[in-house]
């Protein structure tokens, strides 16, 4: 009874919060002499369709206006009943005039399915329908599920999740572990049951809530002494399942009642908090075993006066993820977000205002709380001005159900709200937000630069025209320095080839062009601060191992300041830099002095310090201290005290404006960049990276998994079994054996087969594709190589083709082998 209580009054409170800062203006609307429209963000009208599988009703799917897919995220997985007949409900907005749904490949090349739904029920304003999958699904691959909407209007809305046919019912074994072991956490007894599944250390970081894993204490992981209450609603979503192995989502929130405790927090509300449960399991026939759990907690700030103490405003129990703060020059206005929400305080007028805000996790409309975008600051001026984009996907408003990038003015003086731009984006969220964390820039000229899609963009924000300042960019290709406001790019040719570099002042617009095209070729290395870092060496002396291009041989490096005024010049007589690696005011080199060695000649090592400008960071003004209930508790630092007497008032802009037809729309760039390595783990996107060893990096604490391109699986650290042996290897090495002298550096396909340059990875992770009955070469020189073949929990199997004999080698002695002669692997798989 009186966990209800809390949720009903958490519910008013979110009505309530609605009503001050987005409905009590609906319906005002006025048009000004210059034709700009004013007018409050509009509610979320699209409907929400929730799929049943794994019995029980999963997440909610949201509505998408763009079709075919292009900005789905790759959340949901639905695993089709034995029938094959998938039960829906629409809850939410619009009448719905008709129901279709398609059916494609996960490439979405080919169209296997179109079906008009006749069976389907509307009461108490929801549907309840059927999709009759017909028999036309390969079992065990998965396919894009696309459901069209028609509403009243005539427009569509989609919806996108992922399905697979299978015959057992594994996932569903592991969904109700996962919901087992969520609600025994909040009950101390019966929680004793789950230290079969933690792995508790003592070196576990376990000062905070927001994050929690398996190594962190069982106090931690029974939320101390918080006091949390669940709500009854969770949200539970199937990430992944491949073979034995899934990925397990469930979102809630809680609450809880401040209790008056230390730090100014705890004054008598409630405090609300999102959470997301995240589970890698693994099914056998014995048990079902915990590969990787993670619980991050987020709360919601309320922006009321409780949370404004000292010198400090309370943000409370985070993550970390997306924390961001920003001051004015004089430090009067300070611009912060937490939870994709952003808000500002102006010290001199005491307002706390919440300047964007799609809404939290509330109990009343959920479309408004999906958590598929961010906010990003720009500038927060003296005058009260506030340059920030939103990007993503748009939950509510005129741009609900698009996925792209917003630009928004705050402007203090008229508390107006400003969308000066829309720029739609063909890529998810997930996607967008990486491209973003590159470059996202607005430049003292009044040109705002972007990075997306492998291109930088340069928007004016008077006339809202674009150019394209480069395309054809990845990682390799060029960077961008830590503020923001240089951007250095290689020109759109062989990574190693490039004659000519540019390097731009983001703040000016001015650019200057290094090399004459005709003779050496430049790599660009990096950012020290603001100083450039960027390599010379002869076109075509590239670094060649087995016939494969791994980069190229520098005679000299360079460091560029601001003024384009050389900071550094390296150069070591009768020395060749083989390797660069700029790790902040360090630059790590290697050294050769035999070309002719390659890829495996002995090397020295050299370290170069900078003294380089440390750089305004987002986390700079984020503070945190130590709770004795609560834990680490974030903070924004603020200037100046807030006087106890002070009174603070929380506001909201009071009119949102936005212009016709400001609405950009670029045009397709020639990407001339390689198929990409998708690194996941714990249900979402890592990264995207040029090399398969970088992207197993970063999947493999994680326990994740790395695609080549969006969809082909190549590579999954926790379905690997403790031994395997590749018993008819004359067949398994024949593709690599016929591929192996085509190799050129760069993984690639053929025809229905992957060549994947693995070089750099682990042992542990060459290992998996062994377990896949594919054997994998490890070059030990030039021309020589063996194959590794098997493998136990102690050694593991080779065999050498110069010798004609297999032997094995204790795990250990082999990892050091090895990786002394550069970890150089290659392997062939089938797609």
């Amino acid at each position: 009874m009186k966990t209800g209580k809390k949720i009903a009054v958490l519910a008013l409170i979110f009505v309530a919060a609605a009503i001050i800062y987005f409905v009590w203006p609906l319906g005002r609307k006025e048009e000004n002499k210059t034709g700009v429209v004013y007018t409050a963000m509009s509610e979320a009208e699209l409907p929400v369709v929730y799929p049943t599988a794994l019995g029980r009703e999963l997440a909610p799917l949201f509505g998408h206006r763009e079709e075919l897919a292009v900005t789905a995220e790759r959340d949901s997985l639905l695993v089709l009943p034995e029938d094959r007949r998938l039960p829906i409900r629409i809850q939410y907005g619009d009448e719905i005039k008709t129901l279709q749904y398609e059916i494609r490949t996960m490439d979405m090349t080919h169209l296997v399915e179109r079906t008009t739904v006749t069976d389907w029920t509307e009461e108490n304003g929801q549907i309840n329908a059927v999709l009759p999958v017909q028999n036309l699904l390969e079992p065990e691959t998965q396919y894009q599920l696309g459901i069209q909407a028609v509403l009243s209007d005539g427009t569509s809305a989609w919806y996108y999740a992922r399905i697979l046919e299978t015959d057992n019912d594994h996932a569903a074994q592991m969904l109700a572990l996962a919901e087992d072991f969520s609600q025994k956490t909040f009950h101390y007894d019966s929680a004793q049951e789950l230290t079969t599944y933690m792995e508790s250390t003592p070196s576990a970081d376990n000062s905070s809530f927001g994050t929690v894993t398996l190594k962190n204490s069982f106090t931690q992981m029974t939320w101390g002494s918080l006091g949390v209450s669940r709500g009854e609603t969770v949200f539970a979503s199937l990430k992944e399942l491949s073979g034995d192995l899934a990925n397990i989502e469930l979102e809630y929130y809680v609450t809880r009642e401040a209790d008056g405790g230390a730090g100014g927090m705890d004054g008598g509300e409630t405090e609300v908090y999102g959470v997301t449960e995240n589970f890698t399991l693994k099914w056998s026939s014995q048990r079902i075993y915990m590969m990787d759990y993670e619980r991050t907690m987020n709360q919601l700030f309320s922006g009321s006066r409780e949370l404004f103490s000292g010198k400090r405003i309370l943000l409370g129990i985070s993550d970390g993820d997306g924390l961001y703060a920003k001051k004015s020059e004089s430090g009067r206005y300070t611009a912060f977000v937490t939870n994709r929400e952003l808000w500002a305080y102006d010290r001199e007028e005491g307002n706390s205002i919440c300047i964007f805000a799609f809404g939290g996790w509330n109990t009343d409309d959920l479309r408004a709380g999906r958590d598929r975008h961010g906010v990003e600051i720009l500038e927060v001026s003296d005058g009260g001005t506030v340059d920030f984009l939103v990007y993503g996907y748009m939950n509510r408003g005129g741009r609900e159900g698009y996925t792209g990038v917003s630009f928004y003015r705050y402007e203090a003086e008229s508390n107006t709200l400003t969308e000066q731009f829309f720029l739609p984006a063909a890529e998810p969220y997930s996607e967008l937000r990486l491209d973003l964390a590159r470059l996202a820039h607005k430049g003292q000229n009044g040109i705002f630069y972007m990075y997306m899609g492998g291109s930088v963009y340069g928007i004016d924000l008077n006339s809202h025209e674009y150019v394209v300042v480069a395309s054809g960019l990845d990682e390799e290709r060029f960077a961008v320095s830590s503020d923001g406001s240089r951007l250095a790019w290689q020109e759109d040719t062989g990574i190693y080839d490039s004659r000519m570099l540019h390097i731009m002042d983001l703040d000016t617009g001015d650019k200057t062009q290094i090399g004459d095209g005709k003779s050496d070729a430049y790599r660009i290395l990096g950012f020290v601060g603001s100083d450039c870092v960027y390599g010379i060496g002869e076109y075509g002396d590239h670094i060649i191992s087995n016939g494969r291009t791994m980069g190229l041989y520098l005679k000299s490096l360079d460091i560029i300041d601001q003024n384009m005024a050389s900071a550094m010049h390296y150069e070591k007589s009768g020395k060749y830099i083989r390797d660069v690696a700029v790790d902040e005011s360090r630059i790590h080199l290697e050294l050769v002095s035999d070309r002719d060695g390659g890829f495996f000649g002995e090397a020295e090592e050299e370290t170069l310090v900078c003294n380089a400008k440390v750089l305004p960071g987002k986390m700079d003004d984020i503070g945190w201290y130590a709770s004795d209930v609560r834990g680490r508790v974030y903070f924004v630092q603020l200037g100046q005290d807030i006087s106890a007497s002070q009174k603070i008032r929380t506001i909201s802009p009071k009119k949102t404006v936005r212009e016709e037809n400001n609405e950009i729309h670029t045009e397709a760039q020639a990407s001339g960049v390689e198929e990409k390595f998708y690194a996941y783990g714990r249900g979402r996107l890592i990264g995207i990276y040029s090399s398969f060893a970088d992207a197993a990096d970063a999947a493999y604490d994680p326990m994740g998994f790395v695609t080549f391109g969006k969809h082909d699986l190549v590579w999954e650290r926790a379905s690997r079994p403790g031994s395997y042996f590749i018993r008819d290897l004359n067949t398994a090495t024949r593709k690599l054996d016929r591929y192996r002298t085509e190799f050129t550096g760069t993984s690639r396909r053929e025809g229905d087969a992957l060549l994947l340059d693995a070089s750099g990875s682990s042992l542990n992770v060459a290992l998996f594709f062994v377990c896949r009955n594919q054997p994998v070469l490890l070059y030990t020189g030039e021309g020589s190589f063996l194959y590794l073949t098997g493998y136990d929990q102690t050694h593991v199997r080779i065999w050498d083709p110069s010798a004609a004999q297999s032997m094995t080698i204790p795990m250990e002695e082999a990892r050091a082998r090895f990786e002394s002669l550069g970890s150089d692997y290659i392997c062939c798989l089938p797609l």
